[in-house]
């Protein structure tokens, strides 16, 4: 089974860390800074093909943030665009963003 694993972190460069964990091994990692009043997927990194598990732990990162008040979501993660794609980001001023809510809702099995 697999498991999102959350831990607060609070640095400068990362607030909270979530874990994807298939048992002993690990799927794949995203870190996410709040600040300013947004939440920004800094860092991802996915240790299988699996695109869904990706897009899991941006999920899991966004229910955290927005559990905390926090409407807007910035990806900025460099090198895994086709989990960003599955998503509904917008670019916006060379900026990939939405607000939580409409990422929240899902996508029929990614494009």
């Amino acid at each position: 089974m697999i498991f999102f694993e959350p831990e607060e972190v609070n640095s400068d460069i990362c607030t909270a860390r979530f874990t994807a964990t298939d048992g002993a091994s690990v799927l794949g990692i995203c870190d996410l800074l709040v600040h300013n009043g947004v939440a920004d997927l800094v860092s991802l990194r996915l240790d299988t093909p699996e695109l869904s598990i990706g897009e899991g732990l941006i999920r899991a990162a966004l229910h955290y943030a927005a559990n905390r008040g926090i409407y807007l979501a910035v990806y900025s993660a460099k090198g895994v665009d086709a989990v960003r794609s599955r998503m509904a980001f917008c670019l916006q001023n060379g900026q990939w963003r939405n607000d939580i809510p409409t990422l929240l809702m899902g996508s029929c099995a990614g494009h």
